[in-house]
């Protein structure tokens, strides 16, 4: 299958995903994986040997401004000088590159060169990129478009993260500073997780919606409910960390796992330069000082406070310059200066570890044996110094801006102390034992969305149709064949949906879904009005140069929009809001409704509502919630007290009639606003279809390959698919947004088919041969060909 890796963060976030894309593409699963990250890595990916697609964004300047910013909310400083923006406008871009890098071919930094229309042949087909769509998803928390990705897509995802993310009363979410007293600790440690994902979900919500409604043509969230998405629907989570480290908190359920760290080898090709082996020779093991991958705002004086360190502490060091320019000029003998060497390398060789606590550089120190001394500037680096000094392999973190020369020297002292060596010691002969990487891969392959994707009639690859009016799944190449020796029409075959994720069920009450619905309708309103206000101040500077011809050869007149066009789309903006705010109003609340008794009650009885996508749709779903809703509502009043004394006896008793009463009340109402309320979502669903323009091929210039495919032509001696057209390379490589995405996404998959069996039948005698059997087996549905 195809798997697409989504990655935010700096080399440690993306080094650890490398070693697991390896384990996935060799055997048993063989499966094509894609890294998706920010440029600067596309080397490091691809001397690995996985494929690599750019989704943006700067991992540098986005490591300087967390220094400049170690908090949750930006300073004053920061806000005054633009930073939030810039950040806000790179998050923007990356939500795009991840839906690009999950549904487009090539590496998202070089441009496809497509063949001229007269040179279409075979070889000039096939030297294309292969066409990729994710077939499932593996992502880290701060690549935010992962999951809406996976639910426009309808595929599985799976969260893998460095650092915990899911709540827990065990410890506080690693990116706040949680202070609590012994009493209030448990339970101020778990709502951390739920204010940091609340605070993140009302800063960006807007850049999240725009992505989704525009982007990928789903329906906008709400900050109120939109931060819970991942806890509520229980996406699977693995952790790579080692459990002798931070074991596996009691309030975990079973869908959250911890694999231990993954590792990638690359000493075994590393060769260290003269210099650096005759240091290491020179004298007793060094201590290792280096921040990676942190700017620093003055390098001179770090490295001078280094250095003084250093010297009070009477050890030998190895400072590694990283991003930071770290050095100088007058180095003593007792320090070499460091570029590039793999830690995994360097470790063996130090006595210790000082670095910044960031999660990939802390697992090799501590899985080699090495005590650390963290000093931590932002983000989880704090939570992960207090790991390390809870486990007993390093003293107590020193915050970046609490460092002098002096308390670095009391601590890389006090890491040298026979006791923390003989527990980073322990530590590391568990750690090394564990198989992170490999163990990782196997709980991503032992989820519950991941069974049962197989395709019917070629089992060993993952199916990507769905055969209308059936239940039977084909993988790309099994459909190809059936087409091609019209077995099936090509209309019969339908995208199939490998895993659906149920984002729609919205407030968890009906006050929230009233205030959320005003709320969102005010940033609505805002927005509008911003936008009006940036075209109107750029159409005034555009008068001013008008009729002055600029130096692309382009006048004033030329540029964007004029003050008519500007105030029209305003008016627009403004008045769509406003005809959609009693719709969504009524809509929120019956979810609020609808959802109350399960967050509120712990009623196990409520039901899944289904898919909305039209009026059809809706006014099914309406009648659904009127008949079920008063049946619930009624059969509950003896249901939810009999189940609750038969769990809990008379306690159980009390709260079963209460979930009755509270339920007969709520589904009621539910039942009372559902036919009107889904009803009028799906016409707004319909008509906003209609309306929106798509930036799509249109069908009669993207002919997907399955028109074509009862036809045969030689080429080179050989029969095979025609399709050579320019109008399918146009398919192949346009964009779309909106309404044409999955227009798009399904052209692609017909290039994929194409693709795969114009490479099989470069072998005749294996095609004849899987053909055959392919064929005898589709013999054995008994599947009509209409």
């Amino acid at each position: 299958m195809n798997i697409a890796i989504l990655i935010v963060g700096s080399r440690g976030d993306v080094q650890p995903f490398i070693a697991l894309g390896k384990e996935l593409i060799a055997p048993p699963y063989n499966h094509r994986v894609r890294i998706c990250t920010h440029p600067n890595f596309k080397t490091f990916v691809e001397e690995n040997g996985l494929e690599f697609f750019s989704i943006g964004g700067d991992p540098e300047k986005l490591m300087s401004y967390m220094v400049r910013n170690p908090g949750v909310l930006p300073t004053r400083a920061s806000v005054k000088a633009g930073d939030v923006g810039a950040r806000r406008a790179e998050i923007a871009e990356m939500l795009d590159g991840c839906w690009r890098g999950c549904t487009e071919a090539g590496n998202g930094v070089d441009s496809i060169q497509l063949p001229a229309a007269k040179s279409l042949n075979l070889d000039t087909i096939t030297s294309l990129p292969d066409p990729f769509i994710a077939d499932a998803i593996i992502s880290n928390p701060p690549a935010y478009a992962n999951i809406h990705i996976a639910e426009r897509l309808s595929v599985p995802l799976h969260m893998m993260f460095t650092m915990p993310w899911s709540p827990t009363t065990a410890f506080p979410h690693p990116l706040t500073n949680v202070k609590a007293g012994a009493n209030n600790r448990k339970m101020a440690n778990y709502l951390s997780y739920y204010s940091m994902e609340l605070l993140t979900s009302e800063g960006l919500i807007d850049l999240v919606n725009d992505f989704r409604e525009n982007t990928l043509a789903i329906d906008p969230l709400h900050a109120a409910w939109g931060h819970q998405l991942l806890p509520q629907l229980k996406v699977p989570f693995t952790y790579c960390w080692s459990p002798a480290l931070i074991p596996k908190p009691s309030d975990w359920g079973s869908h959250i796992t911890i694999s231990g760290f993954f590792f990638l080898a690359t000493k075994s090709s590393f060769q260290p330069d003269e210099a650096l082996s005759r240091f290491l020779a020179a004298g007793p093991p060094p201590v290792y000082i280096g921040f990676g991958s942190i700017v620093v705002d003055d390098p001179d004086k770090m490295t001078n406070m280094i250095l003084e360190a250093v010297r009070i502490s009477g050890v030998r060091a190895l400072v590694s310059k990283g991003w930071g320019n770290l050095g100088g000029k007058d180095v003593p003998d007792n320090v070499f200066l460091l570029g590039n060497v793999p830690h995994d390398w360097l470790f063996p060789h130090c006595a210790a570890v000082v670095h910044h606590g960031g999660a990939g550089t802390m697992a090799i120190g501590i899985a080699l044996g090495k005590p650390t001394v963290v000093v931590p500037f932002f983000g989880d680096q704090p939570f992960w110094g207090e790991m390390v000094a809870r486990a007993g392999a390093g003293p107590s973190p020193i915050r970046y801006k609490d460092l002098t020369a002096e308390n670095l020297a009391g601590q890389i002292t006090q890491a040298l102390e026979p006791q923390v060596q003989d527990r980073a010691k322990e530590l590391s002969d568990r750690i090394r034992s564990e198989t992170g990487a490999k163990t990782a891969a196997q709980m991503f392959h032992s989820t519950e969305q991941m069974q049962n994707l197989g395709c019917f009639l070629m089992p060993d690859r993952v199916a990507v149709w769905r055969v209308r009016r059936t239940n039977i799944q084909l993988s790309a190449l099994a459909a190809s064949i059936l087409v091609a020796h019209g077995n099936i029409d090509r209309r019969r075959l339908k995208p199939l949906r490998k895993h659906r994720w149920y984002v729609e069920q919205g407030a968890q009450d009906p006050l929230i879904g009233a205030l959320a619905t005003m709320g969102s309708t005010a940033i609505g309103y805002k927005t509008c009005a911003t936008k009006l206000s940036r075209d109107m101040g750029r159409s005034s500077s555009m008068e001013a140069a008008k009729n002055k011809v600029l130096m692309d050869g382009k006048t004033a007149s030329d540029r964007p929009k004029n003050k008519v066009k500007s105030i029209g789309e305003f008016g627009v903006g403004v008045g769509g809001r406003t005809l959609q705010f009693p719709v969504d109003l009524l809509y929120n609340i019956t979810n609020g409704f609808h959802n109350a008794p399960a967050h509120f009650m712990g009623d196990r009885t409520v039901r899944m509502r289904n898919e909305i996508t039209g009026v059809k749709s809706g006014l099914k779903a309406g009648v659904e919630e009127v008949c079920f809703g008063f049946y619930d509502a009624v059969t509950g009043i003896v249901t939810q007290p009999v189940h609750g004394f038969e769990e809990g006896g008379p306690v159980g008793l009390a709260k079963g009639v209460g979930r009755g009463v509270g339920g007969l009340v709520c589904k009621s109402v539910a039942g009372t606003l559902g036919l009107p309320s889904y009803g009028l979502k799906g016409l707004t669903k319909s008509i906003r279809r209609g309306w929106r323009d798509s930036d799509a091929v249109p069908d009669e210039e993207a002919i997907a390959f399955m028109r074509q495919l009862g036809h045969r032509e030689s080429v080179g001696g050989q029969t095979v698919l025609p399709g050579h057209t320019q109008a399918v390379v146009l398919s192949y490589v346009g964009k779309a947004t909106g309404n044409g995405v999955m227009r798009m996404v399904m052209r692609r998959r017909g290039w994929q088919n194409y693709i795969e069996l114009l490479q099989l039948r470069q072998n005749p005698e294996k095609a004849a041969a899987l053909e055959h059997d392919v064929l005898t087996k589709w013999k054995s549905f008994d599947v009509s060909t209409e």
